[in-house]
């Protein structure tokens, strides 16, 4: 709401300012009109609370997990609010009477956010997450930005931790083999469909069994994929040769990182349920929603407005390839944004917020 007001500064200073406007005879609406410096302060708190907003729109992503993130995301946020408050400290801001208020502000923001972090200590998913990503594995506990603690082995201590549950909870479930049945010697099959299914055997398990008995020692120590693959995509591609390990991977990808956005599909229940609508049955409302969801990931939607708005977000995020804050313009979870007031946001943030982005 305040960056929608700041986008619209000129036209309600010139709303409330109108001298001629027969609505306000009394000049009623003027007590409400905001100074230079309390439009200045809005400016300052909306760069202030973009990067939680857009770290909040992430998180919120329904179409792909978003749990092995929650760590780099408040890492993230510390780290913009210690520019923040670097930023309090420049000259142009220094002088601002108002500033030790918002200065206060901040301070009770990272308070908060310290509260958050510290429940993640007991919560082993998000570590487990992190470990299971193919693509990153143990590199976060190894930077130097996440070393809270120097006597503490950050990568040593979550493997650990992920192998014990490993072990006592998934490396003695029974593999249910996907294998096509047996055919009889004197089937029409040809011999080389057999020998065929004979080495697509051994090449599926001779790997676990050569190079370790445990599964998810075998995981981390193969190397990362090649390319950039999706996290999900390159479980499904190598369920077979991690066939107790997948369990896993399910179990803890399918822990959202918000319930936000699940949350989020509930409420676009009422525009199903309309007043109008007020004799649909519950299951007919249940599949009207699956079926539109099932439509928009396929790329087909039912609304060509909406459509049309992701659309033009997507242009506005190509004009600004170098902003920061452009992977959570093009979020599936924020289609109510008006796409001009999204591509004003990142301009603003790249103005007004430079000195802190760096």
């Amino acid at each position: 709401m305040l960056a929608r007001a700041l986008f619209l500064r000129k036209a309600i200073d010139q709303f409330i300012g109108d001298e001629d406007d027969e609505s306000d005879k009394d000049g009623h609406l003027s007590m409400y009109k905001l100074t230079k410096k309390e439009w200045d302060q809005a400016g300052v708190i909306v760069t202030i609370l973009l990067p939680f907003k857009l770290t909040s729109v992430r998180l919120q992503a329904t179409k792909r997990p978003g749990i092995d993130a929650v760590f780099w995301e408040y890492e993230s946020l510390f780290n913009k609010i210690d520019s923040i408050k670097s930023t309090f400290t420049r000259p142009e801001y220094r002088a601002k009477e108002w500033i030790q208020e918002l200065h206060a502000g901040v301070e009770k923001l990272s308070e908060k956010l310290q509260e958050y972090y510290s429940r993640t200590e007991p919560t082993f998913v998000y570590s487990d997450a992190c470990i299971l990503e193919p693509q990153g594995k143990l590199i976060l506990f190894k930077q130097d930005r996440f070393a809270g603690d120097p006597n503490t082995d950050w990568a040593s201590k979550y493997r650990h931790e992920c192998r014990e549950r490993f072990v006592n909870n998934y490396e003695t479930t029974p593999i249910i083999e996907a294998d096509n049945p047996r055919k009889h010697p004197r089937d029409d099959s040809s011999d080389e469909d057999e020998v065929g299914d004979y080495r697509a055997y051994l090449h599926r398990h001779s790997r676990l069994l050569t190079i370790s008995q445990n599964e998810l020692d075998c995981y981390i120590d193969t190397p990362p994929p090649a390319k950039k693959i999706k996290t999900l995509e390159y479980w499904k591609n190598h369920d077979s040769d991690f066939p107790r390990l997948k369990h896993m991977v399910r179990d803890t990808f399918a822990v959202p990182a918000t319930g936000a956005g699940v949350e989020r599909m509930f409420s676009r229940s009422g525009r199903v349920a309309t007043w109008g609508r007020a004799r649909l049955n519950g299951i007919t409302i249940t599949e009207t929603m699956l079926y539109k969801e099932f439509l928009d990931r396929i790329g087909q939607p039912l609304d060509e407005q909406a459509e049309r708005r992701r659309a033009e977000r997507r242009k506005a995020k190509k004009k600004n390839p170098k902003l920061v804050a452009q992977e959570a313009s093009d979020s599936e979870d924020d289609e109510e944004e008006d796409p001009a007031l999204i591509a004003w946001e990142l301009e603003w943030w790249a103005k007004e917020g430079a000195a802190i982005i760096h």
